[in-house]
């Protein structure tokens, strides 16, 4: 039986708040105690070696501690976020991860293989783009609100 492809491309933004809490979240599930601080600052770093910098307050320290997270370490964080919040992702998908101006972008891109289900398409020449527009309620179109 022939296969069909499907290709999946995904692009989750995430605000820098929901990336500050997904770091915090993976570091405290290993151990650590990231979480149990006050989160003084966090900005994003561009540039060379871009990545997430957030400096944390502990309640037995007058000082603050930075901690910078690289690209790989956000990614990692997010991707655990997301299986956490029950957001679905593809395991084998690719991933890489950008900085946005909302803050930071994960990008998913995988292709499928689904069985066939019907014979060959004699004619498999591309649609006409506009021959689906949606139309004004109360138009020509009816209740479907689609044009044939």
């Amino acid at each position: 039986m022939s296969k069909l492809l499907i290709y999946d491309s995904r692009r989750l933004v995430l605000p820098i708040e929901t990336v500050v809490d997904a770091v915090l979240e993976l570091d405290r599930e290993h151990g650590g105690r990231l979480s149990f601080a006050t989160v003084a600052e966090a900005r994003i770093e561009t540039g060379e070696d871009p990545g997430l910098l957030l400096e944390l307050l502990h309640a037995d320290s007058v000082e603050t501690e930075q901690r910078r997270f690289s690209l790989p370490a956000v990614a990692a964080a997010v991707i655990h976020y997301c299986w956490k919040s029950r957001i679905p992702i593809m395991r084998s998908a690719s991933k890489t991860i950008e900085i946005v101006p909302e803050g930071f972008a994960l990008v998913l891109q995988a292709t499928v293989e689904v069985p066939r289900r019907h014979g060959a398409i004699a004619n498999h020449a591309p649609a006409d783009a506009g021959a689906l527009e949606e139309e004004a309620p109360g138009s020509e179109a009816g209740a479907a609100g689609v044009r044939r």
